[in-house]
């Protein structure tokens, strides 16, 4: 039974980040209906970035994390001005090969700026666990990124539900014509929407570090989970993501321990297709039907 608990402890710190990052994606796509599939690498880049700054640099950790995140908007608003949204106007199945190829890009861009080498990010807390009970442990740094998850969804619910550009959010995510009639600035509107993904993933991509190892690859691998995470709850369904993150980082954690790790990567494809055959819109989220 404990080893059970353990598992299901260390499961919901690794969905934390599956969802802080599922929810980077939806914010695109629920706003925008743009599915950036180089989410992952720029996850990576606020990673490398908060190495930077934080260990290389030797700056206080909140100066690095700020500074981090402001890069990555700006890296992130940079892409979107210059190659997402003039390819967007010819076609949106191009902008899809855009985001694909631009991963490649930032990946070898970043190997040529950051190097090819693997770095260790310090624990921010220790990296001596904390004892629950004489068999249960969890690490400081899990403790952590919950937090922080957490703090984030909150801010992102207040955010979409109380303020005026959240609902300009929302408007436009419904009928950006419609919004755009009723005085809604559509370019404003995607700035803003970039700029909270970029956020999203900078934050995570710092407060992960010390659990990977940092090197310009790292986003890659996690960046494709989170995206099965938000596309099994609902791609586009903030709830969905949240949902979908903690079950694919459960699943995982479950898996290693009772099936065998060495299959920790299928398990989330596996469950991918269970949920797609029995649900195609994702857990939460809704067929579209058309009316002809």
């Amino acid at each position: 039974m404990n080893i059970f608990i353990q598992c299901v402890i260390n499961g919901v710190a690794l969905g934390a980040v599956y969802t802080i990052m599922a929810l980077s994606y939806t914010i695109l796509f629920g706003t925008l209906k743009i599915a950036n599939f180089a989410q992952g690498d720029i996850y990576m880049i606020g990673m490398l970035l908060g190495f930077t700054f934080y260990v290389t640099a030797s700056m206080p950790f909140v100066v690095g994390l700020i500074l981090s995140i402001i890069i990555t908007i700006l890296v992130l608003l940079v892409i979107e001005r210059a190659i997402y949204r003039p390819i967007l106007k010819v076609s949106s199945m191009y902008l899809f090969i855009a985001t694909i190829g631009m991963a490649t890009f930032l990946r070898n861009a970043s190997q040529l700026i950051f190097g090819s080498e693997s770095y260790s990010f310090p624990h921010l807390f220790g990296s001596k666990p904390l004892q629950i009970t004489d068999e249960l442990s969890i690490m400081p740094q899990n403790i952590l990124i919950i937090a922080v998850c957490v703090v984030l969804m909150a801010a992102l619910f207040l955010f979409m539900r109380k303020t005026k550009t959240g609902l300009a959010m929302a408007s436009v995510s419904m009928n950006p014509f419609a919004a755009s009639l009723m005085g809604v600035n559509y370019s404003k509107i995607t700035t803003i929407t970039y700029a909270i993904s970029a956020s999203m993933a900078a934050i995570a991509g710092v407060f992960t570090a010390p659990m990977y190892n940092v090197n310009t690859t790292v986003g890659a691998s996690l960046g494709l989970k989170a995206l099965i995470a938000a596309v099994m709850g609902g791609f586009g369904n903030s709830a969905g993501a949240i949902l979908g993150g903690m079950i694919l980082g459960l699943v995982e954690a479950l898996g290693s321990t009772y099936i065998s790790s060495a299959y920790k990567d299928a398990f989330a494809f596996i469950l991918l297709l269970i949920i797609l055959f029995l649900r195609p819109q994702g857990i939460l989220g809704r067929k579209n039907i058309t009316k002809v």
